[in-house]
C-alpha cells in the first residue's frame, strides 16, 4: 500500500512538473512543501527547486523583493516588514476569485486556495500573449471608435458645409434676383422722368402748341422740373448706397434744432398727405431741444419715412411725433421720432426683408407705387452711422409705425461740422 502511495506521489509530481503552469504549495507552517520547475521558470531570480523546498514564506517573498522590477507595490520599498505582513495576510486569506497580476513584465492569471489542515496552494498561468491581444483588440476598438467618431464629425461637417453652400447659393440667387429686379425698377424709374423731360422739352423747344400758349409751356416746364427732381432723388439714392457700401459716406455733425427741422418737414409733407386725401397730424413739443447729428442726413431719413407714409396711405392719417427718452444702458438721453400711418401695412415676412438692399416689401408694391427699394435700407444705415436705429411695427391693412431713435449726444468718433 505504501509503495502504491509513493508511486502515485511520484506520478503526481512528474505530471505537475510537466504542466506549463507554475505551482507552489505551502504547508501549515508556511514553508514550501512543493514547487514545480515552471514556478522557477516564471521567477528565474528564485533559487532552484531543490533549494526552495522547505524555505519559509518570508524567505520566498524577500527573494521577490530584491529582484528588480518584480514587486511593484511601493510599500515593499517604504516599509518591507509591513509589505511582508500584508502578503502573509493574503497567504492565510487568499482571494476567492482568480486575478491578474503584472510581474517582471509578464501577465499572470493567479489562483490561490487555502485548505484548512493542509496549507496553501498557488497556481499561476502566463497570459501575457492573451493580455497583449486584449490590449491590441482594445486599441483597435478605440481606434475604430475614434475613426467612427471622426467619420460622424466629418459627416456632420459635410452636411453643415452642404447646408451652408445651399444657403449661400440661395442667398446669391436671391441677391442676384433682387439686383435684377432693382435694375429693372431703376431702369423704369429713370426712363419715366427722362421721357417726361424729353417729351415736354421737345414740345417747348419746337413750340408745338404755337406761340400763344405760355401758360401751357409754363406747366410743362414745371413738369420738367418735377421729373428732374425725381430723377435727382433716384440718382442721389444710388450714390448714397454706393458710398455706404464703400464706407465712404461722411457725416457732418452739428447741433440740430429738432423743433425747427421737424416743423420744416411738416410744411414740406403736408401737400404730399393731401394728395392722397390724408390727414397730417403732429405731436412735436416746443421744448424737444437739440441733438448732435448730421442735419442733412436726419432730414433725409425723416422725409423718406414721411414720404412713404403719405404714399402708402389713402384717405387715412399720417402722424409725426417726437419725444425725449431717458438714458438707456448708460448711453445718455435719446430722441425718438415716430412716423405713424394708417396705410396698407406689411406682413411679418415683408418686415423681415424691408431693410435689405434693393428689396421692396412686395413686388406688386413696386409696380403700384414705384420706387427703387433703397430708401429704407439707406435710412437705417444713416441712423446706425449716427449711433441710432430704425424700428418698424406694422400690420397688413392697419398701417405702420416707424421709430427713429438717436442719441442726443451724437455718436462717438464723428468729427464736427466745419465752422462757417
Amino acid at each position: 500500500m505504501e509503495d502504491r502511495v509513493q508511486h502515485a506521489d511520484r506520478l503526481l509530481r512528474m505530471a505537475v512538473n510537466r504542466i506549463p503552469e507554475a505551482v507552489i504549495i505551502y504547508d501549515t507552517d508556511d514553508r514550501v512543501a512543493f514547487v514545480n520547475q515552471a514556478y522557477c521558470d516564471f521567477f528565474p531570480y528564485m533559487p532552484p527547486v531543490g533549494e526552495l523546498m522547505g524555505q519559509s514564506f518570508e524567505d520566498v517573498i524577500r527573494h521577490s523583493m530584491v529582484a528588480p522590477g518584480v514587486v511593484l507595490d511601493p510599500l515593499a520599498r517604504t516599509d518591507p516588514d509591513a509589505y511582508i505582513a500584508k502578503r502573509r495576510h493574503r497567504l492565510h486569506n487568499p482571494k476567492p476569485q482568480p486575478f491578474e497580476q503584472l510581474t517582471a513584465g509578464r501577465w499572470h492569471l493567479v489562483r490561490e486556495v487555502r485548505v484548512p489542515g493542509v496549507g496553501f496552494f498557488g497556481l499561476r498561468s502566463d497570459i501575457t500573449d492573451i493580455k497583449q491581444r486584449e490590449i491590441e483588440l482594445k486599441m483597435a476598438r478605440d481606434h475604430l471608435a475614434r475613426q467612427t467618431q471622426q467619420l460622424a464629425e466629418a459627416r456632420e461637417v459635410a452636411i453643415r458645409a452642404r447646408e451652408i453652400a445651399i444657403a449661400a447659393r440661395l442667398e446669391a440667387e436671391r441677391a442676384n434676383t433682387a439686383k435684377s429686379e432693382f435694375l429693372a425698377r431703376v431702369s423704369h424709374e429713370l426712363r419715366t422722368p427722362l421721357n417726361a423731360i424729353l417729351g415736354f422739352s421737345e414740345i417747348i423747344r419746337d413750340q408745338l402748341l404755337g406761340d400763344q400758349a405760355p401758360q401751357r409751356y409754363a406747366e410743362y416746364a414745371a413738369d420738367i422740373h418735377h421729373a428732374g427732381s425725381h430723377l435727382l432723388k433716384l440718382i442721389d439714392d444710388i450714390l448714397d448706397m454706393a458710398k455706404i457700401e464703400a464706407g465712404r459716406l461722411d457725416l457732418m455733425v452739428d447741433e440740430v434744432d429738432l423743433h425747427g427741422l421737424l416743423r420744416e418737414l411738416v410744411h414740406t409733407c403736408r401737400p404730399l398727405a393731401r394728395r392722397n386725401t390724408n390727414r397730417f397730424e403732429t405731436q412735436i413739443p416746443n421744448d424737444i431741444g437739440t441733438l448732435k447729428g448730421d442735419v442733412t442726413r436726419l432730414r433725409q431719413v425723416v422725409l423718406n419715412l414721411l414720404s412713404n407714409a403719405c404714399k402708402f396711405t389713402r384717405g387715412g392719417a399720417v402722424t409725426l411725433a417726437a419725444r425725449r427718452l431717458g438714458s438707456v444702458d448708460g448711453r445718455g438721453d435719446l430722441i425718438e421720432i415716430t412716423v405713424t400711418d394708417t396705410g396698407i401695412g406689411m406682413t411679418e415676412a415683408q418686415l423681415a426683408r424691408v431693410f435689405e438692399d434693393f428689396i421692396q416689401a412686395d413686388a406688386s408694391i413696386a409696380r403700384t407705387y414705384g420706387g427703387t427699394g433703397l430708401g429704407l435700407p439707406i435710412c437705417r444705415r444713416l441712423c446706425l452711422l449716427m449711433g441710432g436705429d430704425i424700428r418698424l411695427d406694422s400690420s397688413p391693412g392697419r398701417g405702420t409705425i416707424a421709430r427713429v431713435i438717436l442719441p442726443v449726444a451724437g455718436p462717438p468718433g464723428i468729427r464736427p461740422a466745419p465752422a462757417d
